[in-house]
């Protein structure tokens, strides 16, 4: 009788055993998975995110010019340059909520802040080469980062953001360049 009490209780211990470990297994297993879906829609809003910075980039050169009124360029330039800044901005209350890194979403806004500064408030008016340059190159540094949430890579080095109203001539840049940085063939 002793043997079956025994047998009965090894039996017990023995299912509860791979009971508990079943239960963790598929624990694991939709935490895994969640975490796949929460990479795979950050990796989709950053591809949406960085649609919206191609466009700001092509009318960068616009974007001191978006509230004077009488542009440098022309008025349709500024007009494309005031839709696109309208873009990333929309961007970050719709696409960026979905990047789950907060420094790469602070990067984002620190760009959308940037651009709207030299573009509607006109800080840096002094010099607008610079500005522009400044803010090209936070947005290729900002556009890194999002492709890095893209691709599942590390982002580029924390980086503080370029100060529009400074006297210097010279632009802003990370402090680590990635290697394509100066290549013609980047679009830059």
């Amino acid at each position: 009788m002793i043997t079956i009490g025994v047998a009965r209780w090894q039996t017990i211990k023995t299912v509860r055993a791979q009971t508990e470990l079943a239960v963790s297994q598929q624990t694991a297993a939709e935490r895994l998975a969640r975490r796949e879906r929460e990479r795979e829609r950050a990796a989709d809003s950053a591809r949406l995110l960085l649609e919206r910075l191609a466009d700001l980039y092509d009318w960068l050169p616009s974007l001191p010019d978006v509230a004077r009124d009488q542009p440098v360029l022309s008025s349709h330039a500024r007009q494309q340059c005031a839709a696109a800044m309208e873009s990333i901005r929309r961007g970050m209350r719709t696409d960026l909520l979905l990047i789950g890194d907060a420094e790469i979403r602070d990067r984002y806004r620190t760009l959308v802040k940037l651009a709207y500064d030299v573009g509607w408030r006109g800080i840096g008016r002094n010099n607008r080469e610079r500005q522009i340059r400044d803010v090209r190159h936070y947005l290729r540094y900002v556009q890194a980062s999002l492709e890095a949430i893209a691709d599942g890579t590390p982002p580029p080095v924390t980086a503080a953001p370029p100060s529009l109203d400074r006297s210097d001539t010279e632009a802003w840049l990370p402090p680590a360049l990635p290697p394509h940085w100066n290549d013609p063939a980047d679009g830059s």
